[in-house]
């Protein structure tokens, strides 16, 4: 049986490996790392809950581990219990500071009433000063929304309140977490740490009615994380004012001068778009109605192209095109020593990734497997073999070294062959009567969404 009674307590060893975890998730898998207002986090030993919304399975809670890391801090994770229903998985997420708690569907009523212990334990925690991590959500989701929030968050929080005699001063800590793409290696991701807040105005009604102070506490906390979102909460036209977020982020930004390619910008500009189109909604429904349906019938049409919206009016230049091929021809030589020194590790991830049924794990597996265990380990086989090959030490550094660098080559390689075949495949289509019909459709949707948010 596992024991939890110390779970809160510093451990070396974790200290050690989340250095490593830090370099790998911080500085190798992700381009960019951005945490915003890291100044609202509370010192270390003031009791603390925090709370965000969940989209990307374990690398939200990586998110939130690095973005607490800055004081050395040790938070405990509660997530759910069915992950800890093989015993030797057990034992690597209690040294990685995880509770387990059960919801219904995951086991049987030995396993729900456990909960209570955990719940308990997870109060205590606080009571010490610790930091609590959960996601009210309970579950994890593909796209810019949120779920309901479950009560299990507010149990704990007033059961650590209530053992401290309504007087520990417990605050509630909301995050959003915010990713460029879910699933591609270098890209970025940024943590936005709001304002926390305390919830005693409702412990008289927590003495009375515990359950109407949880379900007050939630919608609080909820309104709170919601703040800081782009939450599309309109389900019908979630595609479309996605869509619409993509297309009219970068000419928001250059009407703002502000920089495009920065994250913390480019999702400040999809809370506008999507704020500006809910109002247009109420005040516009028939209007805001018609903009949808072109939209549906604009993002519709280039997918049957195999076409992106980023290319659609735009110059495209046969000089370019064929520098760009130039280009591409003379960096092969990199690309090849890149891709054949790489393809072992890399095809083991992809291949231990296509198993894995729920897309929104395969970036955990790519990171947790692929980033901090298959390609070091591969490394390490590598720079023997070279150096047992050159009897040299050196030069079995420098061909490592190479191969690592060159892995990123060929990633940003690919991406840019994507590009070309995009405006090549562009170029192609121009005079067809779908093209003109997209180009069509481009300048009504910037029209009307220009006149909207400038």
């Amino acid at each position: 049986m596992i024991s939890f009674e110390n779970i809160d307590k510093y451990d070396r060893l974790y200290a050690f490996y989340m250095r490593y975890l830090n370099i790998a998730h911080n500085h190798v898998y992700y381009r960019h790392f951005y945490v915003i207002n890291p100044e609202n986090i509370p010192p270390k030993g003031e009791p603390t809950i925090v709370i965000a919304n969940h989209q990307n399975g374990l690398m939200d809670a990586l998110a939130i581990l690095h973005t607490l890391a800055r004081d050395n801090r040790q938070p405990v994770f509660i997530a759910r219990g069915d992950i800890y229903k093989k015993s030797w998985l057990a034992y690597i997420l209690r040294f990685l500071k995880i509770l387990p708690t059960f919801r219904t569907r995951d086991g049987d009523r030995s396993d729900i009433r456990s909960n209570l212990a955990i719940y308990d334990r997870a109060a205590r925690i606080l009571k010490d000063g610790g930091t609590l991590v959960i996601f009210p959500e309970a579950t994890h989701q593909h796209g810019h929304f949120m779920n309901t929030f479950k009560k299990g968050f507010c149990r704990i929080a007033f059961s650590a309140e209530e053992i401290h005699g309504f007087s520990l001063g417990l605050k509630v800590l909301p995050l959003n977490i915010h990713y460029s793409n879910y699933f591609n290696f270098q890209s970025d991701l940024m943590v936005t740490v709001g304002e926390p807040f305390t919830f005693e105005e409702l412990f008289d009604l927590y003495k009375e009615h515990p359950n109407d102070a949880y379900l007050a506490l939630n919608d609080k906390a909820r309104a709170r994380v919601k703040a800081l979102t782009p939450d599309i909460d309109i389900p019908e036209y979630y595609n479309e004012i996605e869509a619409l977020t993509h297309i009219m982020s970068e000419p928001l930004l250059r009407h703002k001068k502000l920089k495009v390619n920065y994250l913390p910008n480019q999702k400040d500009a999809a809370m506008t778009i999507i704020a500006r189109l809910k109002q247009y909604r109420e005040e516009q429904e028939p209007a805001f109605n018609n903009l949808m349906e072109e939209t549906r019938e604009y993002v519709s049409l280039l997918t049957k192209r195999g076409l992106h919206h980023w290319v659609i009016n735009k110059k495209l230049s046969t000089f370019r095109l064929v520098g760009r091929i130039l280009l591409m021809i003379l960096s092969l030589p990199i690309f090849f020593f890149g891709y054949i020194n790489n393809f072992i590790p890399t095809f083991i991830t992809q291949r231990i990734t296509s198993k894995v049924k729920d897309p929104m794990f395969h970036s955990s597996v790519q990171y947790s497997l692929g980033s901090i265990a298959i390609f070091p380990l591969y490394y390490i086989l590598l720079l023997t073999v070279v150096w047992l090959i050159s009897k040299h030490f050196w030069i079995a550094i420098a061909y490592v070294f190479l191969s690592a660098i060159t892995a990123f080559f060929v990633h940003y390689y690919k991406i840019a062959l994507r590009k070309f075949y995009t405006v090549f495949h562009a170029m192609r289509l121009r005079q067809t009567a779908d093209y003109r019909t997209l180009s069509s459709l481009n300048k009504i949707i910037t029209g009307t969404m220009e006149g909207l948010l400038f």
